[in-house]
């Protein structure tokens, strides 16, 4: 269970074609006090929160020798949230739609951030994100491993 422990580290993934930036933030890496790293995507209406088995190496683009490539950064945005406590996790789902998560809400009480899937890519959003076009429930999830 992530519930009660705290944030340490946080990164991200891009995706780059022919060095050109085909998604500044596809899959946020995160560790937690206890637990060790995690990977958060989104993609398709379905939210995948994994354990990550080693520390995903940050690794700049230019150190890349492929078409394809997928560089780790450190994700500065949400170094406000390192050392906070996680009180609860929680979709943003479509109402009435199985595959219709949209993001996922990091709760740490007195804050929290938002990661939105758009078109496959993500973004954070400080807090709880109200501005959809759909009709949007957030629905607690539990996550053990």
């Amino acid at each position: 269970m992530l519930t009660n422990q705290s944030f340490k580290d946080f990164r991200f993934r891009s995706f780059f074609i022919e060095k050109e930036l085909n998604c500044n933030f596809l899959v946020l890496f995160f560790e937690t006090s206890i637990s060790g790293w995690f990977s958060l995507s989104i993609d398709e209406g379905m939210s995948k929160l994994s354990p990550e088995k080693k520390e995903p190496k940050i690794i700049s683009l230019d150190e890349i020798k492929d078409d394809f490539a997928y560089p780790i950064s450190e994700a500065k945005e949400l170094n406000k949230y390192i050392n906070k406590k996680i009180k609860r996790i929680a979709e943003y789902r479509i109402d009435e739609i199985d595959e219709g998560c949209v993001g996922v809400y990091f709760d740490c009480g007195e804050c929290g951030f938002s990661v939105l899937e758009n078109d496959g890519c993500l973004s954070i959003v400080d807090g709880v994100h109200r501005d959809f076009e759909e009709e949007i429930s957030l629905i607690r999830i539990e996550m053990s491993f």
